[in-house]
């Protein structure tokens, strides 16, 4: 198992490597670089917002009380 986890660091120190090779060759590909990260985390990010909504949801909380409250009538 320690040797698995070895091998997963070593090969994300050398993905740290090639991806600072491939942004500093040329100014285009560390803007897309950029681009590309801010999208992945953008995506990422609402998406665990909305697993965070739906979970705490499912549990009968609210998430900070977003949103209308019912008519009188309904109460």
């Amino acid at each position: 198992m320690q040797l698995i986890a070895a091998q997963v660091f070593g090969n994300l120190i050398r993905l740290v490597g090639v991806f600072s090779e491939v942004a500093l060759g040329d100014p285009l590909s560390a803007i897309l670089l950029l681009f590309g990260a801010g999208i992945t985390l953008f995506s990422t990010g609402l998406l665990a917002y909305l697993v965070a909504g739906a979970a705490l949801s499912a549990i009968g909380g609210s998430a900070g009380g977003i949103g209308r409250s019912p008519p009188p009538e309904a109460k």
